[in-house]
């Protein structure tokens, strides 16, 4: 992927958390699920938010021709799910 693909996917983020999850994105192409065992703290009493926020950039991603593929947990569950980016 180019620079220039990239700087256009990361205009793609709205707030520093979604920015924080495009970079890791992009540069190891998966990422643990944000919205499960990421979530620490205060952070957790807001998790339906933060699942909010992510389908809303996963589907700016789509949008853009980036898919992102769910992968379960070792137990099936979404809570220590991975998502791959697929181009």
């Amino acid at each position: 992927m180019t620079e220039e693909r990239k700087a256009e996917l990361l205009k793609l983020a709205k707030g520093c958390w979604q920015q924080e999850i495009l970079e890791h994105l992009l540069r190891w192409g998966e990422i643990d699920n944000p919205t499960g065992a990421a979530l620490v703290g205060k952070a957790r009493n807001y998790a339906g938010r933060y699942e909010e926020s992510f389908q809303n950039l996963r589907g700016r991603l789509e949008d853009a021709g980036i898919k992102l593929e769910y992968i379960p947990g070792p137990r099936g569950g979404a809570h220590l799910a991975r998502y791959k980016m697929v181009v």
